[in-house]
Formats: C-alpha cells, structure tokens, sequence
C-alpha cells in the first residue's frame, strides 16, 4: 500500500522548517555570545554568486506553501519575501508552519495522479502529484534548508549534524 501523499509531505515540511528555526535561534544565540552583527548572517551566502540566509528561508517557506496548493488546491497565501531580521524570519517560519498545520490529509487524498506543471522562465515541468512530491518539493525544499544550515555553519555558528536532524527525528534522541 502506498504511503499516503500527506504523510510524504506536510510532516516533512513542518520538520524541516522547525529545523530552520532551530538553526536560526542557535545563530541568534552565537551572535550575541561572540557579539556578532546578526546583519553578517542574515546577509551570508555560501559564494558570491549564490543567494543569501534570507532567500534560502523565504523559499522553503514558498516551496512547502506553493506544493501544498499546487496538488491539493488550496488557496495560496503570499507573503512578501521582505523579512530582514532574525524575527521576522522566525515569523515567517511560525506563519508556514501553521498555515501547513491546517491541511488535513483528506485534502490530499485522491491526488496522487493529478497533473501538476511548474514553469519556470525557461522550461516547464510535469509532474503528477506523487512524483511531484518526491521529485521535486521535497529535494527542493531540503537543498534549500540544508543551504541554510551550510550558510551559518560556514560564518562560526556552533551546528552538528544533529542541529539539522532532530527535527526530522521527532522523540527519538540522536
């Protein structure tokens, strides 16, 4: 029997925003410690060419969002993608995780064959709602948490591997 559409995806979001939010309360925490701008963390990026902490945080939340709407239909709901400190990265977070919290999963039962198309500027995909999950959302999604985790390891902040991954291990200690 196949996992159900919901189980391979609002879980999975939740948890990785909450890691999120965990590494950027611990990048708080070492801020203040080290009496550090937050300005240098919340600017960071990996390289030059690449996006900083605040984009990678403003597309998990449109990714997990977007995904959700996309094969269930629900509204979508915007935000700005203006978030410029810490807290209103939190925010942010605390915003997508409760408008995650309200779908059920009888919102995505039936869905797993239904067609999904993303376009971009220079190609447009298609998906059914299954592999989109799995093929794109969700690595997707995780590239850019894991960024974000990589940004802040990459400035000092004091993350292991376990940072990343008790979110995803919700009651077992690891």
């Amino acid at each position: 029997m196949p996992v159900p559409l919901y189980e391979i995806s609002v879980p999975i979001f939740i948890r990785g925003l909450n890691a999120l939010s965990h590494i950027l309360a611990e990048a708080e925490k070492y801020a203040k410690e080290k009496d550090i701008p937050i300005s240098e963390f919340i600017e960071a990026r990996l390289y030059p060419d690449m996006l900083p902490l605040t984009f990678q945080i403003q597309t998990c939340s449109d990714i997990s969002k977007s995904a959700i709407v996309r094969v269930a239909g629900t509204e979508p709901v915007v935000m700005e993608d203006n978030e410029s400190t810490i807290e209103q990265l939190q925010e942010r977070i605390a915003k997508t995780i409760g408008i995650l919290k309200s779908v059920k999963p009888e919102d995505l039962e039936g869905k797993e064959d239904k067609e999904v198309i993303v376009k971009s500027k220079t190609v447009e995909l298609k998906f059914i709602g299954r592999n989109y999950f799995q093929h794109h959302s969700l690595p997707n999604f995780l590239f850019h948490v894991t960024t974000a985790y990589a940004i802040l390891r990459s400035k000092g902040v004091p993350l292991g591997k376990r940072d990343y991954l008790k979110s995803f291990y919700p009651g077992i200690p690891i």
